[in-house]
């Protein structure tokens, strides 16, 4: 199957009208292509469902940026590949963004707070990475600049 033909974002009818076969065929061939990772989708619900159709294998966007984004009121634009395996937290996200220390990143990372459910996990990264004190100072920024959940008085040094 040549795909240079539906390369760009397609929905199911124009990738049927290109390839001139029925809709469930190309249903069928856009399902395959999304197990071999060149095909992802967005959309759907009331929404028509858009398929990003590539020859390249396409990477589903995980770790730091992904994070940031979903949560930051201040979005960020990838400035490297970040690949996570296994569980990556907001947590992690924090230690990381300290860790960067690049100024928009910094401010992004101060919306993380908000969200944090697990003081313990966050206090323990900060000790392996020997970054505490940026991170508690980070909190006291993101305290003043909006509100955010409190910490334990264990952690406040």
């Amino acid at each position: 199957m040549d795909i240079s033909k539906i390369e760009g974002k397609q929905t199911i009818e124009s990738v049927a009208n290109i390839l001139g076969i029925k809709k469930t065929s190309a249903l069928n061939l856009l399902s395959k292509l999304k197990k071999k990772n060149q095909v992802l989708v967005s959309g759907g619900g009331k929404q028509k469902r858009i398929y990003s159709i590539s020859k390249l294998l396409i990477k589903k966007q995980t770790g730091f940026y992904k994070i940031i984004n979903k949560y930051s009121d201040i979005k960020l634009v990838p400035k490297f590949q970040h690949d996570v395996y296994g569980r990556y937290t907001i947590e992690h996200a924090i230690i990381d963004g300290v860790l960067i220390g690049d100024v928009r990143t910094i401010n992004a990372t101060k919306c993380l707070f908000r969200h944090i459910t697990n003081w313990k996990r966050l206090f323990e990264l900060a000790k392996q990475k020997k970054v505490t004190k940026k991170v508690y100072e980070l909190y006291k920024k993101a305290k003043i600049s909006f509100r955010c959940r409190t910490m334990p008085k264990r952690y406040q040094k």
